[in-house]
This record gives structure tokens, C-alpha cells and sequence, in this order.
């Protein structure tokens, strides 16, 4: 499938994993399929969650730019906090590094450096908010939770497409784009608020790689579900495309984490380019 996103986007940013047909209990330990749980981190401004963050190593973590003001990071069940440094932008998009006061003790994360890789089946690990209590299994929309039901979920989803340039608050991205489905199994997720730097990971020729980090959806405090494909009953997740910053003088390669590996592998049966236009509008929100 060849999809190009044509979108404009409203400045809204992204929040946690929810499922269509699941409550708050499910997808809440690692999956142990090898995906790199321990690394997807919980950002915080005191007490408080604001964030996701991902752990790619020598002591740094990507998130959103967006998610801030920040104090400390919680590894597992362990705060940890940022050194003297100030954070990193990478380029324009809407990323920054920052960087522990000391070594968490993990392993570090790939990043993708091939866009023909970009598609297909992805597991997406976060720390945003569950349904609400009176939000009924299996109906849609999906409404959100507080701040209470915050908590390390995994899901499943399905990127198909992708968009180059894109504008929100201040910061000009490539994205990647999932949707919400009611009828494509009971992991399948959306991103909620405090998901924003959520995890993105595909997994190509048995390794696992962080192919996007979550930064906006379309709607604010819900996620509609569809059975039909490209539905506008249908929620969009959109996350910063790793495969357009990952390597280069001034890309996320160039700070001091450990260089990414490369592969020139291609999905089976998948063929992923930018040429079909799709036209959605919505405003886009922020999940913080």
C-alpha cells in the first residue's frame, strides 16, 4: 500500500495507550517478545507524570520536545534526576534529549535509519491515562481517564502511512501515522494524554528498532473507533518518523548515544512510499 497523509494540523498534543476492547488492566508487564520495555521511561515535573520518554543509552532519553517543564525521570520505580546539561533539540522536529544525572543501568535502544522499513505492525509503549470508569468496553468513543489511571501499558497497532514537514506548535516533523480500530484484535491501542515520547517499535529481521516517538492525536480527552479504514470515525495516533533524524550532522546520531545500527531490510508484502494523498482535518492535540 503506497499512502502519502495529506493533513493539517491544529496545535493539540498526544496522550496514554487505550484499547477499544480492553479495560485498564490488560498489556501492563512486558510482553516478553523482546521489546525493549525496560527502556520506555516515565517523565515527571515533581511529583507529577507529564510524559513518556524513551532510554537510548549513555545516560540519555529522547521525548518530546513539547513535554515539560521536567525534573526527573522514573526508571521502573526509581527517580532519577536530569544533569546541569540543557536538553537537545534535534533539528526542528518535535524531539529533545536530555540526560541523567546517572546510569540507569540499561541496555540502549536502535533507532531506524531506513525509511523503507517504516510500516507495518508496531507495538507502541507509553505511560498516558486508561478509559475513564464510565467508559463501556467495546463502545466508541473511548473516553480517557484521569491522571489516576496514568500508568506502563503496551499495545499493537499498524503504521500506514506517512508525512513529511509537518507543523504544531512551533515545531516542523515527519510523521508516521496509526489508526483506532474496533475490529483488529484486543491489543490494538491508541495514544492518550502523557503519552507524548511514547515508544514506537517495530521489529525487522528479529531486532528490535524505535521507529517513532508519540506526539499528537486528533481529539482531546477521546479516541473514536471504526471497523472502516480511513474513517474520520476513526482516531489518528501520529508519532515523529526516527528514520528521518536518526543519522546526519544534526540529528539524534551526532549527540553522544550509542550510534544506531542500520538495516536495509524490507517488509514482506509492504511496500511503503508517498504517493496516494489522503485528505484529513482535524486538530491536532498535544499529549501532555
Amino acid at each position: 500500500m503506497v499512502i502519502v497523509l495529506g493533513i493539517w494540523l491544529g496545535e493539540v498534543p498526544a496522550r496514554a495507550i487505550v484499547f477499544f476492547s480492553q479495560g485498564n488492566d490488560a498489556n501492563l508487564t512486558n510482553p516478553g517478545n523482546g521489546v525493549p520495555w525496560d527502556n520506555v521511561v516515565q517523565m515527571r515535573n515533581g511529583s507529577s507524570p507529564i510524559g513518556t520518554g524513551v532510554y537510548l543509552g549513555n545516560r540519555y532519553v529522547l521525548t518530546a520536545g513539547h513535554v515539560g517543564p521536567l525534573t526527573s525521570v522514573k526508571v521502573g520505580f526509581l527517580d532519577y534526576q536530569l544533569d546541569s546539561s540543557a536538553p537537545i533539540s534535534i533539528g526542528t522536529a518535535d524531539m529533545k534529549l536530555v540526560r541523567l544525572a546517572s546510569d540507569p543501568g540499561l541496555g540502549t535502544v536502535r533507532l531506524n535509519t531506513s525509511s523503507a522499513s517504516d510500516g507495518g505492525l508496531a507495538y507502541l509503549v507509553g505511560y498516558g491515562v486508561g478509559r475513564a470508569p464510565s467508559s463501556l468496553l467495546g463502545t466508541s468513543p473511548v473516553t480517557w481517564g484521569d491522571s489516576s489511571t496514568a500508568t506502563k501499558r503496551w499495545g499493537t497497532n499498524f503504521v500506514d502511512g506517512a508525512i513529511s514537514g509537518v507543523q504544531v506548535a512551533g515545531y516542523t516533523s515527519d510523521l508516521l501515522r496509526t489508526q483506532f480500530n474496533s475490529n483488529l484484535g484486543a491489543n490494538e491501542a491508541a495514544l492518550t494524554i502523557y503519552d507524548s515520547g511514547s515508544a514506537l517499535f517495530q521489529q525487522i529481521g528479529g531486532e528490535w528498532f524505535l521507529m517513532g516517538l508519540g506526539a499528537y492525536v486528533q481529539n482531546s480527552g477521546y479516541s473514536l473507533a471504526s471497523t472502516d479504514f480511513n474513517s474520520r470515525e476513526s482516531d489518528d495516533s501520529y508519532f515523529i518518523r526516527m528514520s528521518s533524524y536518526s543519522e546526519g550532522p544534526h540529528q539524534i546520531a551526532a549527540v553522544g548515544v550509542p550510534e544506531p545500527s542500520t538495516h536495509k531490510l524490507l517488509l514482506v508484502g509492504f511496500h511503503f512510499d508517498v504517493e496516494h494523498i489522503i485528505g484529513i482535518h482535524f486538530f491536532c492535540v498535544l499529549l501532555q
